[in-house]
């Protein structure tokens, strides 16, 4: 028998999950683990050489269908019933395979635990009650934590509030999002007197074709604002991100003109992939692989993102969210921007529209500093994924040594 499965439902789950798990096998490194990556392909286990097991969602909306009815259709076109059956079926069949499941998501890894009839603890990241009662844990989920689940741990103090008076048996460690956010203290080459800007474009599908748009939208700073000169608009980039072809793609955007690309391809092992300079003396920087120190260096942050939103507004850094071209669109920031409430600015996809509300918020440190508090408040202190890895084990503990003495 397997000791722990770890099923995750997408992809910051998967990333969170990975986390944990290093802490898991830090702690106890004779552990036999496996992943069920029940959305996407599962690239944080496969980094990690965890087997995986499982049917996955491989459908359009990568588990977002509920948000949009366009969405649901695609996936009903795709084999969304198909999916969820096959899904369904192999959780059944790992009954007795594992001495306990480490669920992480929202309802999809729970339903999985239940059905497979193991002893499950869950890591709550997906719902919060800071958004609305629609977006927020419904009546059936909070009877099936508190029926089957042996321990859950939300991700902010309200939600395991709410989940503790609804009789679930919960604790708040912290949230494992902000994990490994230290960064490396490099400035990438920015003086300290110039105003970073983060932009993340995500690590999906989409991610390149935000790029532009957010380059546009950096374009239109100085339209906007008077000391547009000392603006380094940088850009997390995802892993995925080929330099050789974002550079053509740039050339043939006419929003894109005023911007000249000085350099492409890795220089000086800064993970600086891109430079661009503007006629307006501003410059922006294309990075791979220091995400941390892009949120570190930023006054704020423009993001088409998902867990990347939410990592930026818990460093304290004020958010101004938009609309992705991809799935993460116009109904998934309107469904984001109830859980960031007071931590975000709204703007719509258009240049202007984001170029104005970055103005308008580096005009308003009293504004960005009640921001800063309001997305520390929600998103937590880091440390969750050590806590929570302690806390399973314990549970692991216990539940091997019942069924020894069985």
């Amino acid at each position: 028998m397997t000791d722990i499965l770890i099923a995750s439902n997408g992809h910051g789950e998967d990333v969170i999950a990975g986390r944990v798990l290093d802490r898991l096998v830090a702690q106890r490194p004779d552990l036999s683990i496996e992943g069920w990556p029940m959305v996407g392909e599962g690239a944080a286990y496969a980094a990690r050489g965890i087997p995986t097991v499982g049917a996955r969602n491989l459908l359009p909306s990568a588990g977002f269908a509920t948000l949009d009815p366009r969405l649901m259709i695609g996936d009903l076109k795709a084999g969304w019933i198909g999916t969820y059956l096959r899904q369904a079926r192999d959780a059944r069949a790992l009954r007795g395979r594992y001495r306990m499941i480490v669920a992480v998501g929202d309802i999809v890894p729970i339903g999985a635990a239940v059905l497979a009839r193991t002893p499950f603890v869950f890591i709550g990241c997906a719902k919060s009650t800071y958004y609305r009662p629609r977006h927020g844990y419904t009546g059936f989920e909070k009877w099936l934590l508190r029926r089957y689940c042996t321990e859950a741990y939300p991700r902010d103090a309200l939600t395991a509030a709410a989940l503790e008076r609804a009789g679930v048996a919960c604790r708040y460690l912290g949230n494992p999002m902000m994990d490994g956010l230290e960064g490396t203290g490099d400035r990438l080459g920015i003086g300290d007197d110039e105003t970073v800007v983060g932009l993340l474009a995500g690590t999906r599908a989409d991610a390149e074709a935000n790029m532009l748009d957010l380059l546009a939208a950096a374009g239109r700073a100085p339209h906007h604002m008077d000391a547009s000169a000392r603006l380094r608009f940088v850009f997390a980039a995802r892993p995925e991100l080929d330099p050789a072809a974002l550079a053509p793609a740039i050339a043939a955007d006419p929003r894109l003109g005023a911007w000249r690309v000085v350099s492409s391809g890795p220089r000086g092992g800064d993970g600086v992939v891109m430079r661009l300079d503007h006629p307006a003396g501003m410059q922006a920087l294309v990075t791979k692989g220091r995400f941390a120190d892009v949120l570190r260096l930023s006054s704020l942050v423009v993001g088409m993102a998902g867990t990347a939103n939410e990592q930026a507004i818990g460093l304290g850094i004020p958010l101004v969210a938009v609309p992705a071209a991809g799935i993460q669109g116009e109904r998934y920031v309107r469904m984001k921007m109830e859980y960031f409430g007071g931590s975000a600015l709204y703007a719509p996809r258009d240049p202007d529209a984001i170029a104005g509300a970055v103005a308008q918020l580096l005009a308003d440190p009293g504004r960005c500093a009640r921001m800063a508090a309001a997305g520390r408040e929600r998103m937590g202190e880091p440390g969750a994924s050590e806590a929570i890895a302690a806390a399973i084990l314990r549970h692991f503990d216990g539940i091997a040594a019942g069924r020894a003495a069985a």
